[in-house]
């Protein structure tokens, strides 16, 4: 037992101590930084697939993307969460993307007052970051991740942020295009992001890997016209509290070349 415990000691120390020599030619440990994948990941494959960006899922391309489904769920409440489904893809330059989100109350506002609409609103969520902790300072200090929130009608609200909550609205994600239809029962988004959006922003290391979050916010009326809020994620952020903005909160894509 004791062999085992000390080749185990072996193993770690091999993993996360590396040993380097300073300019007096002595022997110095230092840590080695390990990445950590998360244990919620997706592939994202590259097709050759001509699409129009309209709302309307009827390509061919998309009955063939294995889905995002079952793991959407409320992590801040015991109910079973309506069902989202959520697909990507990769084609000639462009990562396209689509969310599902069944709901027989479907909140939206008639009147656009500018992106903050979408506080009030039934929407999806994606954030995209780079791989590195979005609550830890790098060389340059606190570093940027970038959210797009989407309402039924396609109407965006995009920003970048900086830990905790520090939100620019007044950024765009470039060259991002959305459009959405609205059924009986759900509502589709449908939208594509250049890929030379998401390298320029240094999102996707060597690896061909990318953080990224996955949410809904799924509202319903109430009968004195509140607004009851609940809160799905694809991840569990494991947060007392609603929270995205928390490292927690982030799966991973691997764009598949």
């Amino acid at each position: 037992m004791k062999a085992i415990i000390f080749i185990f000691v072996i193993i770690l120390s091999t993993l996360f101590l590396s040993c380097t020599k300073n300019h007096n030619n002595e022997v110095v440990t230092t840590t080695a930084y390990i990445p950590m994948r998360s244990t919620s990941h997706y592939d994202v494959p590259n097709e050759v697939s001509k699409v129009r960006v309209d709302g309307v899922l009827d390509e061919d391309i998309w009955d063939n993307i294995r889905p995002i489904e079952g793991s959407f769920h409320y992590p801040w409440q015991k109910v079973i969460s309506p069902r989202t489904i959520f697909k990507a893809f990769q084609s000639e330059g462009n990562f396209y993307f689509s969310f599902t989100s069944y709901d027989e109350d479907i909140v939206f506002a008639k009147d656009w007052s500018g992106e903050r609409t979408v506080d009030n609103e039934d929407r999806v969520e994606i954030f995209f970051a780079q791989p590195s902790s979005i609550d830890k300072p790098g060389d340059n200090g606190m570093p940027k991740y970038y959210a797009i929130e989407v309402d039924p009608l396609a109407r965006v609200h995009d920003y970048s942020v900086v830990y905790y909550r520090h939100l620019d609205s007044d950024w765009n994600m470039e060259g991002l295009i959305t459009k959405a239809t609205i059924d009986d029962d759900s509502y589709t988004l449908e939208a594509m992001i250049p890929m030379s959006t998401l390298k320029k922003l240094n999102l996707i290391d060597s690896d061909g890997y990318m953080r990224i979050g996955l949410y809904r916010a799924e509202f319903s009326m109430n009968d004195d016209e509140t607004i009851d809020m609940k809160w799905i994620s694809w991840v569990n952020p494991k947060t007392k509290n609603p929270d995205y903005h928390v490292d927690s909160s982030f799966g991973e894509f691997r764009f598949i070349e």
